[in-house]
């Protein structure tokens, strides 16, 4: 029996990295069918070619949206970093953005915001000095790339220390080509059995995990048109918002959803410009959609 972590799945294989950096292709027990990437699992070796999963380790957090089909779908698990990758092309919502922040913030993670395409700035008139001065102060980091030149990859790359982190963001964003300058160009030489999950294809279709030193991995995620994290109810929203946190027990209300309440201390901070206008009104629609979901 082995200690593992899941690093790919394509259906019922996965492929798991032991602490001496071996890498196996695995089956798993039924009981483990939930593995995902970013697991921590106990293998064992039933001959010297087949390796099962027999048991997952207790999560820390997991990162789980709800897909297309409204089915809770597990992206990864035991995350410490979440960096948001959006860019100049294709188009962004910041809706997109604060879903990403209110999951990281539930799960505990730290964030990382990157606008990947800096070549392409000024044609696209993305206004920067606006995404900035919302989401500074709401994320630990704010770095803006071109995995194109390699502007900024530098920057990018002093905050990924020895944790799990993972790059999320819409399809096209250049993640992948993210990962690849981070890890210096070395990212498409993964090994046969990387390659065998991958399918010879660079696109992502499936989380994978790199590498980046002894301790960390850099989780490479499936692009998304959009994302919806996994909310219990409105109350979860709220902590999700971190600025929304020093004014709601200030509320009349305890049960105060910070919509058409009397006296809400959250809105107030809204009128006083204490809480972006625009991150309200988007908490606003993902109540709405949580509502609708219930």
């Amino acid at each position: 029996m082995y200690l593992a972590q899941v690093i790919a799945r394509q259906g019922k294989t996965f492929i798991v990295e032991n602490e001496q950096g071996q890498q196996h292709h695995c089956h798993a027990r039924t009981s483990a069918l939930d593995a995902v990437c970013g697991d921590y699992v106990e293998c064992n070796a039933t001959s010297e070619s087949k390796h099962v999963i027999e048991n997952i380790r207790e999560r820390k957090n997991q990162i789980t949206r709800i897909d297309n089909f409204k089915r809770e779908k597990t992206l990864a698990a035991n995350i410490d970093h979440i960096i948001i990758v959006v860019a100049a092309t294709p188009a962004f919502s910041t809706l997109l953005i604060d879903k990403y922040l209110a999951c990281a913030q539930i799960n505990k993670c730290k964030t990382t915001l990157t606008i990947n395409k800096a070549e392409l700035l000024n044609t696209n008139h993305v206004d920067i000095n606006s995404l900035e001065n919302t989401y500074k102060e709401l994320t630990n980091n704010f770095v803006i790339t071109s995995a194109k030149l390699g502007y900024g990859i530098q920057a990018l790359r002093k905050v990924i220390a020895n944790e799990n982190t993972i790059l999320v963001g819409q399809s096209g964003v250049g993640k992948s080509s993210l990962i690849n300058r981070l890890l210096y160009n070395n990212h498409i030489k993964v090994g046969e059995l990387s390659a065998s999950i991958q399918q010879g294809k660079h696109t992502t279709t499936n989380a994978f995990a790199y590498s980046i030193n002894q301790y960390g991995k850099i989780i490479d995620s499936p692009g998304v048109r959009t994302f919806m994290p996994i909310f219990k109810n409105t109350q979860q929203v709220m902590l999700g918002y971190k600025e929304f946190l020093p004014h709601i027990s200030h509320c009349k209300f305890t049960d105060c959803q910070h919509i058409n309440e009397p006296q809400c201390a959250i809105k107030s901070a809204v009128n006083k410009g204490t809480i972006k206008q625009s991150r309200y009104q988007n908490y606003l629609e993902i109540i709405q959609e949580v509502n609708q979901q219930q």
